[in-house]
């Protein structure tokens, strides 16, 4: 019995030393965890204050950013390369006419568009020169105009549910790569593009989109000149076609014009499409049906003077275009065109003029 009891309390001895041990493990795992946190906690609380510190200087940067960019463009006006860039992915306004914004990017892409051509033909601006400053002026003072107009076109377009198609532009500027039956390829013609105009292709086909919608707008709108027209075409059917008669007669519509007969030119003389239909006409007098200027200003009438060599000359009779152009000089005087950048261009008697034509 002795030796049995002493197996029992051996076995239970050794059981006690076990729970003893278990739990010092428990405590000692606890203990250590514990301590642990006094490292990891703090440790996530530094991390989100770093997350903190990056988003706000984040913003400040961006504020900054922004802040730096709207001086540029609304104070300093500056036109480089960079904030062209800018306005074309904010797509911040630079004006508004009857309610719709005019884009930065346009305005911009207009005046770069001119300038860049102006010193292709005469050589870099000198922007410390008073003169060329004043030059400079008078293109931004055209360009906004130009924006603000087309602003409109595209509106009205829209409102009538008439576009652009892209096959419409496509078929402008393939004209545009062939020169005496000689077709540029792309890269060429890109290349061009850029050192002529300082744009891009996709800024190119706007420029070209803008053309088209003018003289779509035009030929939809403008009933006086759709009247003058036929006023004209009435008149030479009853003059024989002699151009310079039927003129005469409508000598008092200041729409319709008359030049005479020009040099021999090639059919793709820069003319607005004059000799490319006077080339179509087959004998000497003939005179073409009416027809939309390239340039979109207004309709014309050829009446072929001679054809030989691959050169032609021709009469013209032009009646041009003005709805659209009253339509937003009307909305200037109503004071519906507002502009966020100021212009300063020299009036004729030298004095200097901040009003935009709007204003007067």
């Amino acid at each position: 019995m002795g030796k049995i009891r002493e197996k029992v309390k051996a076995r239970r001895a050794k059981k006690k030393n076990l729970n003893i041990t278990q739990q010092n493990l428990e405590e000692s795992r606890d203990e250590i965890l514990s301590k642990g946190k006094k490292f990891k906690y703090p440790f996530q609380y530094a991390k989100h204050r770093v997350v903190i510190y990056t988003i706000g200087i984040a913003i400040v940067a961006f504020a900054s950013f922004i802040g730096v960019g709207w001086y540029q463009l609304y104070k300093a006006q500056n036109t480089g390369e960079v904030m062209f860039r800018f306005t074309k992915v904010l797509r911040l306004p630079v004006a508004e006419i009857d309610g719709h914004s005019v884009l930065y990017s346009d305005y911009l892409m207009l005046y770069r568009g001119s300038i860049t051509s102006i010193e292709r033909q005469q050589g870099k601006m000198d922007d410390s020169n008073e003169e060329v400053k004043s030059r400079k002026s008078f293109y931004k003072r055209q360009a906004l105009n130009d924006a603000e107009m087309y602003t409109y076109v595209l509106e009205e377009l829209k409102n009538r549910n008439l576009t652009v198609s892209a096959s419409e532009i496509d078929e402008v500027i393939d004209s545009h790569k062939s020169i005496n039956g000689e077709k540029r390829s792309d890269e060429a013609f890109e290349g061009i593009v850029r050192e002529n105009f300082g744009l891009s292709m996709s800024e190119y086909r706007r420029l070209v989109m803008f053309s088209l919608a003018k003289k779509k707008l035009s030929v939809e709108i403008d009933e006086e000149a759709n009247k003058a027209a036929d006023q004209v075409e009435e008149t030479l059917r009853a003059n024989n076609n002699d151009f310079a008669k039927a003129v005469d007669a409508l000598k008092n519509n200041d729409l319709i014009s008359y030049e005479p007969a020009s040099n021999a030119v090639e059919a793709s003389n820069l003319d607005g499409g004059r000799a490319e239909m006077a080339m179509k006409l087959e004998k000497k007098g003939d005179v073409s049906e009416r027809f939309v200027s390239k340039n979109g200003d207004g309709y014309y009438y050829v009446r072929l003077v001679s054809k030989e060599d691959g050169k032609v000359s021709y009469e013209t009779i032009a009646v041009r275009f003005s709805k659209v152009d009253a339509n937003v000089q009307k909305l200037r005087d109503e004071g519906k065109v507002q502009e966020k950048i100021e212009i300063q261009v020299e009036e004729s008697d030298g004095e200097t003029s901040t009003e935009s034509p709007d204003a007067k």
